[in-house]
């Protein structure tokens, strides 16, 4: 009986150490969230000059925070309305080395987040064709995986769509819809179009509410 007794009272000091490790992690990450939504918060009411050489506080700003690659720190989207094509209407910010960076932009057409580990970020541009970007978000930089090119005819309906990687090499249909299909895997999808109805005009409101 005294054999059992003492075996139970290791368990409970290992379990009680398991949680004392456990419990300053938890309180690290949680405390670094909290830096960077700060620093989110006191970037956006400031004014400060964005990508597309507007600021912060100009009319036609909205923001929104989503952990792009699922490693627990959010990334700051920006939209602004007053932005050219060439400049992109939105943008990924996010908080690197004590600091917030500028990461990259997209003509706000369609721009679609896939949020997990992969970080996959898909880009579309219709104009007399289409132009669809695949590429990857690891917390400090993006870079592109795969592009799709094609036109649509008189009804609209896709035709003629190519694949290719980064290196502009063509690659068969069903070899990048299977790398895409597992970039995607497990991930929760976020789709911003033009407009950006789901983002949120910057504001003290706002930023209170979502910050």
């Amino acid at each position: 009986m005294k054999k059992y007794i003492k075996q139970f009272c290791v368990v409970v000091v290992c379990f009680g150490v398991l949680v004392q490790q456990i419990m300053p992690v938890n309180a690290i990450a949680a405390s670094k969230k909290n830096v960077v939504k700060k620093e989110y918060k006191n970037f956006l009411a400031e004014k400060n000059i964005l990508w597309s050489d507007h600021y912060t506080t100009d009319s036609g700003i909205k923001f929104r925070v989503d952990d792009l690659n699922a490693d627990g720190i959010a990334e700051l989207l920006i939209y602004d309305e007053g932005a050219s094509n060439a400049q992109g209407q939105l943008a990924i910010y996010t908080y690197c080395n004590g600091k917030i960076k500028y990461i990259e932009s997209y003509p706000l057409w369609k721009v679609v987040f896939y949020k997990n580990k992969k970080g996959l970020v898909y880009s579309e541009v219709t104009r007399d064709g289409y132009y669809g970007r695949y590429e990857v978000f690891d917390g400090d930089s993006i870079k592109v995986k795969y592009t799709c090119e094609g036109w649509y005819d008189e009804n609209f309906k896709l035709k003629d769509i190519g694949y290719y990687n980064a290196e502009r090499q063509k690659i068969e249909d069903n070899k990048a819809k299977s790398a895409i299909s597992k970039l995607k895997r497990n991930a929760k999808k976020v789709a911003i179009s033009g407009g950006a109805k789901n983002m949120y005009k910057n504001n003290k409101k706002n930023r209170k509410k979502y910050l």
